[in-house]
């Protein structure tokens, strides 16, 4: 397990921005163009091509060339059941948060 964690970390890092979520779920629907992804997300053709790189460097996205323009897909689709288990998680700890703040709110109010 040692020896994974500097690569894990690494990898969470890559994941770590709201941008190369959007373009990861966008990608879900099948690969894309780069103007596509821009158009879809709204975002300056800087910030998605320099998004786009850091996705096809950690790995995570092909990317082929079709004339002039680049395509980009999903490497792995393992990537989806990755932040599926991490939504999961996230939504769990919401929850529970939620749940004891509530109870904690009553139970404050009763005294």
């Amino acid at each position: 397990m040692e020896e994974l964690i500097e690569p894990l970390v690494n990898f969470l890092k890559v994941l770590a921005d709201s941008t190369r979520l959007k373009i990861i779920n966008f990608l879900k629907n099948g690969e894309n163009s780069a103007n596509h992804i821009q158009t879809a997300l709204n975002k300056s053709q800087s910030t998605i091509s320099q998004q786009l790189k850091i996705l096809t460097n950690a790995d995570i996205l092909n990317v082929r060339r079709e004339g002039v323009k680049k395509i980009y897909s999903i490497k792995n689709p393992q990537i989806f059941e990755v932040l599926s288990v991490l939504n999961s998680y996230i939504l769990n700890t919401t929850k529970d948060k939620i749940e004891n703040l509530t109870t904690f709110d009553i139970l404050d109010t009763l005294h």
